[in-house]
């Protein structure tokens, strides 16, 4: 009888200890499940002045709210902080986050503190640009070759033996820059050799404008330019319109400010290949998202690009590319 006694004793013991082990980790699952999904971005640059990037965090602000995210923004105030970045990725691996959202500087400097993300067992999307080595499960970006592909293709239609081409780009080490020069080189095929000069300005559109005035006088036959984004883009119009040339030069650009709208609608640009910021930020989000939820990413997203002229520009579809806050005014 007291041997029995002693097995249920036993018995209830072990239950009373598996049903608390049970309840532990049940109670540790719930805390989980109740524990927002913490994410850092960091961009190569924040700026409110500045429409592309001021739309996609806009779209990244849209996501985190969507997807019931902690985010937290970060980013220097130029393009060319380079060595600011990556001392912020190294911050924001301290802050142990879910996962970081990276839009990287530079081509090849960012490489390895990119990689320590990784090493630091957190998830890596990429936005907007991409680097020299594969990381990342995601990147989610324009097609910066077929953006480029757009202007060239688009500039071909009226170039001829008397075509002479200048390009103002923005970081030289960028991806976004590398890809969008091959892309208007593919795109204006056998002009091609009639890019007499390209020339960089750190994305600053003062220095964009400085650079264009240059050109101009040291190549006073140029009758084609191209803005390879928002910044350069800006600095050329306004260059062509201080030296009264919008007339004698086709001018195509990048992205789509309230300015460059207005000097399309002037007639300064002739063209511009729009992206979509909104949509990229949104979209950058989410799949850093669903790599914390492990669930199967492509290894790239093209968030989109559209060549706008004077003559669609206020098309229904184009209208809420350009002015995709309208709605909310």
């Amino acid at each position: 009888m007291k041997s029995m006694n002693k097995n249920i004793i036993l018995i209830s013991v072990i239950m009373i200890i598996a049903i608390s082990v049970i309840l532990f980790y049940q109670n540790k699952q719930k805390e989980n499940d109740d524990k927002k999904m913490s994410v850092v971005f960091i961009s190569k640059r924040l700026a409110k002045n500045h429409d592309f990037w001021s739309s996609l965090v806009e779209g990244i602000q849209m996501a985190a709210t969507d997807y019931e995210i902690d985010i937290k923004i970060m980013g220097p105030d130029s393009e060319t902080e380079i060595e600011l970045q990556n001392e912020m990725i190294l911050s924001a691996i301290e802050m142990k986050p879910d996962a970081i959202v990276l839009v990287p500087s530079d081509y090849t400097l960012t490489v390895p503190y990119a990689k320590k993300i990784e090493e630091a067992d957190i998830k890596l999307v990429l936005l907007d640009s991409v680097m020299k080595e594969d990381l990342g499960l995601c990147a989610v970006a324009t097609n910066n070759f077929e953006g480029g592909y757009k202007m060239g293709e688009y500039l071909k239609f009226y170039a001829d033996e008397n075509a002479v081409i200048g390009i103002v780009g923005h970081i030289p080490e960028s991806s976004t820059a590398i890809e969008r020069e091959k892309g208007v080189r593919a795109g204006l095929s056998e002009y091609e050799n009639q890019i007499v000069d390209i020339v960089y300005c750190d994305s600053n559109r003062e220095k964009a404008r400085l650079l264009t005035l240059d050109l101009l006088e040291k190549y006073p036959e140029i009758n084609m330019l191209v803005g390879l984004n928002e910044d350069s883009a800006r600095g050329v119009a306004i260059a062509l319109k201080e030296k009264e040339l919008s007339k004698e030069v086709r001018l195509i650009g990048f992205d789509s400010s309230m300015e460059q709208v207005k000097l399309l609608e002037e007639g300064v640009f002739d063209a511009i290949v729009v992206q979509k910021p909104l949509n990229m930020g949104y979209l950058g989000l989410q799949k850093a998202y669903q790599a914390v939820k492990n669930e199967k990413l492509p290894e790239s997203v093209d968030s989109g690009s559209v060549l706008i002229t004077k003559d669609n520009l206020y098309t229904t579809e184009n209208e809420k590319l350009i002015f995709p806050f309208r709605e909310k005014n």
